[in-house]
């Protein structure tokens, strides 16, 4: 069973460091695979942190100025875009290089993200509801794009 609609849901998800954000979507994304779905998952923090690592090929090329790096293998491709980008750039890459049924977002601060709060931080912009636990609901919400 492949589902792959025109445009996918996106839907972000906030709260405080060691809430369940991770676990959550974790669970959701599984879930949907499992189910035939399509899903990105755009994880965005706070800091100012890199996946590259000093020393290697792809942290040398940056350092040289290259504006993206590309690090390609036979288990997976990753984009080192070397500087920030707002999350909607990267949705849109998304949305027009692939497929998916969803795009969560892990820690969305952006307003025109629909969004989910876990725990009791302060509401975001466009905060669709805070997460009472009951997954669920929430899955068959999600699954049915009725958020």
């Amino acid at each position: 069973m492949t589902k792959k609609q025109q445009t996918p849901t996106i839907l972000g998800f906030y709260g405080q460091s060691g809430i369940g954000k991770t676990y959550l979507v974790k669970k959701i994304v599984a879930q949907l695979i499992s189910e035939g779905f399509h899903a990105a998952v755009i994880k965005v923090s706070d800091k100012a942190v890199s996946i590259d690592t000093e020393g290697k090929d792809t942290y040398l090329y940056g350092q040289a100025g290259a504006e993206t790096v590309v690090f390609s293998s036979a288990s997976e491709t990753t984009f080192l875009v070397k500087q920030p980008l707002p999350t909607s750039k990267i949705v849109q890459f998304l949305s027009e290089n692939e497929e998916y049924d969803f795009i969560f977002i892990e820690g969305a601060l952006e307003d025109w993200i629909p969004k989910i709060r876990l725990g009791d931080m302060a509401l975001r912009e466009n905060t669709l509801f805070t997460y009472d636990g009951n997954y669920e609901a929430l899955i068959a919400q999600i699954r049915n794009h009725s958020l």
